[in-house]
């Protein structure tokens, strides 16, 4: 079973193979962003979005999303629900929810905020730190990390700097040494990426904003750039480039 959301719903697609009691993987992609669903006996037992697992990762992709593709190749599939049915469509649901009123205020959980004042819960930030950051310091679930720094920056207690969690990926690219070798191209970065300085220390050296998510977007979306957690790398990137179109309107 394969085709396209703009003419069967995502909503659709779920309740059919929940209905026939599939076991398979469902490959989902709209926008650039993948998700894998896990399915035995009609019910999901797992997902991704590449190496990002868990309902976490699930509940960021769109549940209704206008455009992308489906395919669902049946096969065995080992696990156990992660909730009855109903009750994980209409939880990915809320959070979709949740993620878009959150997002007014917060382009992603990479973003890096800051609070002059040690006052909790809102001292984590002192420093700066990522909204990801603070949910594992915090021991939350993301979703509610994302909640407190949406209800602190409309407050006004933590303000947004121009860092975000993935400037501290420190990437050696196998043709780094052979492309400084070679003849230059100005708009390669390949160049740059031999892990002696991080993404966040060549962006203060220069390096546009804009091209190293261009750049990590292509390579991680081609597979070519498979860095540990390239899942909430991608997922945050395209939120942040979302954001950005929408202000630039």
């Amino acid at each position: 079973m394969e085709g396209s959301f703009d003419t069967i719903p995502l909503s659709d697609v779920l309740q059919m193979i929940h209905a026939s009691r599939g076991t398979g993987v469902l490959h989902l992609k709209t926008h650039l962003l993948p998700l894998k669903l896990h399915f035995m006996l009609g019910e999901v037992v797992g997902g991704s979005i590449l190496d990002w697992e868990g309902f976490e990762a699930i509940a960021t992709f769109p549940l209704h999303p206008e455009q992308g593709q489906f395919r669902f190749e049946g096969g065995r599939v080992q696990g156990s629900p992660l909730m009855p049915f109903k009750v994980f469509v209409g939880e990915w649901a809320r959070m979709n929810d949740q993620w878009a009123r959150f997002r007014s205020v917060l382009d992603s959980p990479s973003r890096v905020l800051e609070t002059p004042r040690p006052v909790e819960p809102f001292a984590v930030f002192v420093g700066g730190k990522s909204v990801r950051a603070a949910a594992r310091a915090w021991g939350v679930p993301l979703i509610i990390a994302a909640e407190r720094a949406w209800r602190g920056l409309r407050e006004g207690d933590l303000t947004k700097l121009r860092k975000y969690a993935w400037f501290a990926l420190r990437i050696r690219h196998p043709s780094a040494r052979r492309t400084q070798a070679g003849i230059r191209n100005p708009n390669d970065m390949t160049v740059l990426l031999d892990s002696s300085r991080n993404l966040g220390e060549l962006i203060q050296a220069g390096l546009p904003i804009a091209q190293v998510r261009a750049y990590l977007l292509e390579r991680i979306t081609n597979g070519e750039l498979e860095a540990p957690g390239r899942g909430w790398i991608l997922r945050d990137l395209l939120w942040e480039i979302e954001a950005e179109q929408a202000a630039s309107k």
